[in-house]
């Protein structure tokens, strides 16, 4: 069903009712108090109406108070040369979306109904002199006689009718409507005063629209930072396919040390036996190296993939929460009927600053491919475990004594966490203990699934379930 409010068929009718009301009138004052918004105030003794038109909502919206507000604060006066005008009479143009208020100095006032290119503009005679929205520049170019084609009928006769205010929902969208009839829409409102139905229509309208914008631009925000993560995760992947499937350097490396006897320096490419994999291989050289300067080279190389890989998982691992949450949140933002329920959405960069981030802010490890996470404090043990873990990956602690929380992150499809991975996690767990100092320390271990945390706990209290345990000594990486 479509609204009525810009329609032919609502001119002579809002015509007729002004021209009854306003006629003898005079403009006492019109201003803009915003540049979407012009004020026209009409008085006759102690009577008055304002009628504004509104466009911030892309499309020209009518209201009309007895009782308007006065100017305040800086305005932007609009039609000096009517002032104190009196209205002679209101017609509607014949077959089009526009009224017309003649006064008595001879100028017209022509409300333009066009959509988003509504407008209020001034003829003197038969030139335009003034206009609501300057900004609109073909106004300035029109003709009074496109417009003065009286509608007598619009004048002359009543036309008895009601008007509904209603609101539907179409392709998941509520759209406020102006008719004649209700239909099988929601009615908001069921009045016969034109004037009455077109402000209540203009007021829901404009609510309806800032709401719709709002909405579609917090959508907008979580689909842009979620197409960024996935972006981001694509890459990852791809680099990590890359390092995995690229010849190690490390191999390069040893085979180039193994045939040194009969590499010279100034090559720049040589065939050599590949004995891992039976096979000749292609290796490139630096020409200006020697060939045990070239070996070195591809040694620091594999140390550097081994640092790429870790970092490279990492940004997996990230984007992956990130992914999960944003499109979660996705989903809640198209479900938000009302404003209020804005203030319980989180933006797409508080997200980032609370999720994506997060990993950066405990200690990080590596294992045989596996990534390690240790808390720093006992607040951010609660993140860790709380926040960032996954149900299905590893849970540590030291037994009975207070320390971090650390967490070993499991691979898809792969909840079979390798024993030399147990271990090194946790002889973390016991190094950042209050048992840093034993020999051995009892560790105990779990899914983080059954880790819980009681109501009313302090910072980093945990309740652990189905824990297993392994002693170790309390050491670092490398140390």
């Amino acid at each position: 069903m479509q609204s009525i409010h810009q329609h032919v068929s609502l001119m002579p009718p809002l015509a007729f009712e002004l021209n009854r009301l306003l006629f003898d009138y005079s403009l006492t004052d019109a201003f803009a108090q915003s540049r979407n918004e012009a004020r026209l105030i009409f008085n006759k003794g102690q009577e008055q109406l304002t009628i504004r038109l509104n466009t911030d909502a892309k499309t020209g919206l009518l209201f009309f108070d007895e009782h308007g507000k006065e100017r305040n604060g800086s305005v932007y006066p609009l039609f000096k040369q009517l002032l104190n005008a009196k209205v002679l009479k209101v017609f509607a143009h014949k077959n089009n979306r526009s009224i017309a208020i003649d006064f008595n100095n001879g100028m017209q006032l022509v409300f333009k109904l066009y959509g988003p290119l509504s407008n209020i503009i001034l003829f003197d005679e038969h030139k335009v002199i003034g206009l609501f929205r300057q900004s609109i520049e073909n106004d300035w170019l029109l003709e009074k006689d496109g417009f003065d084609k009286v509608n007598e009928q619009a004048i002359d006769t009543a036309m008895p009718v009601n008007y509904f205010v209603c609101a539907e929902t179409d392709a998941g969208k509520r759209k406020i409507i102006l008719s004649f009839e209700p239909g099988e829409a929601e009615i908001l409102l069921e009045t016969q005063n034109i004037f009455e139905a077109l402000t209540f229509f203009a007021g829901t309208y404009i609510a309806e629209f800032q709401f719709q914008t709002k909405k579609q631009a917090l959508i907008q925000k979580y689909q842009q930072a979620l197409k960024k993560q996935q972006g981001l995760l694509h890459g990852a992947n791809t680099r990590m396919h890359h390092l995995k499937t690229k010849i190690p350097p490390e191999e390069i490396a040893h085979i180039l040390m193994a045939n040194l006897h009969q590499l010279k320096k100034g090559e720049t490419q040589v065939t050599l036996f590949d004995f891992y994999r039976d096979q000749d291989i292609e290796i490139k050289l630096k020409k200006e190296w020697s060939p045990q300067e070239n070996a070195e080279q591809y040694y620091k190389k594999s140390k550097n993939k081994k640092q790429e890989c870790v970092q490279t998982e990492q940004q997996i691992e990230k984007s992956t929460v990130l992914i999960a949450q944003i499109e979660k949140d996705l989903e809640k933002a198209k479900g938000i009927t009302h404003f209020k329920e804005f203030k319980k959405e989180q933006s797409p960069e508080s997200i980032k600053q609370q999720k994506g981030a997060i990993a950066e802010t405990f200690k990080q490890f590596e294992c045989n491919g596996y990534s390690v996470y240790v808390g720093k404090n006992s607040v951010n043990n609660d993140q860790l475990t709380l926040k960032f873990a996954h149900r299905d990956d590893l849970w540590l602690h030291a037994k009975g004594v207070s320390g971090s929380h650390v967490i070993v992150k499991h691979k898809s499809k792969n909840l079979n966490f390798p024993q030399p991975v147990i271990e090194f996690a946790a002889k973390l767990a016991a190094y950042y203990s209050k048992s840093k100092s034993s020999n051995l320390v009892p560790v105990i271990y779990t899914f983080k699934k059954f880790v819980r945390k009681p109501k009313g706990a302090l910072a980093g209290q945990v309740i652990v379930e189905k824990e297993e345990m392994i002693m170790v000594e309390p050491k670092l990486p490398n140390v």
